[in-house]
């Protein structure tokens, strides 16, 4: 039963470690068939959770002196333990999780603060106030602009491209 045990942890754990790190616990798709429906309902990474423990807790009761049915046993259960657990655990971040991701049209129009100057020959960096958290942006001047927009100066995003803001300074009674 060593063997079972050593084959499970070895195969197990990588996988685990995976999981964990990637942070992926994709099933199968809607059109993949049997095979995407039983990874639905038992995710590959509940799998690897439960292959890993079942391993790993047979290894240790092992190499203690437990009776060989009390470690299969015990191994059965904190495995399905471990699936159980992991099953839950990543349902629960798939329905709270949430993310801050704007897109360029939703910034247009924000009001903000320069950072780090702006200049007509360089980018520079301006602070916004968005759903309640800061964001920086990197930023340039519009082209029909003059001048520089120094560090504390107010801007409106005009326009967002690819990932930058075109800005303008904003007049100081319009705050």
């Amino acid at each position: 039963m060593t063997g079972l045990y050593l084959f499970a942890a070895a195969a197990g754990v990588p996988l685990v470690l995976w999981f964990v790190f990637s942070g992926n616990d994709e099933g199968g798709g809607a059109d993949d068939g049997v095979a995407g429906v039983m990874f639905r309902l038992l995710p590959l990474s509940s799998i690897a959770f439960a292959t890993a423990t079942f391993g790993m807790c047979g290894l240790v009761l092992g190499l203690a002196g437990t009776s060989g049915v009390t470690t299969f046993v015990a191994a059965a259960v904190a495995g399905a333990l471990a699936a159980v657990i992991n099953s839950a655990l990543y349902g629960y971040l798939r329905r709270s999780e949430s993310t801050t991701e704007m897109g360029d049209e939703q910034l247009k129009g924000k009001i903000g603060r320069v950072v780090l100057p702006v200049t007509r020959d360089q980018r520079g960096r301006i602070a916004l106030t968005v759903g309640g958290q800061q964001i920086h942006l990197s930023a340039q001047v519009l082209p029909e602009a003059t001048g520089e927009l120094a560090v504390g100066t107010s801007v409106v995003v005009v326009e967002m491209r690819n990932g930058i803001a075109s800005v303008a300074g904003l007049d100081l009674e319009l705050n």
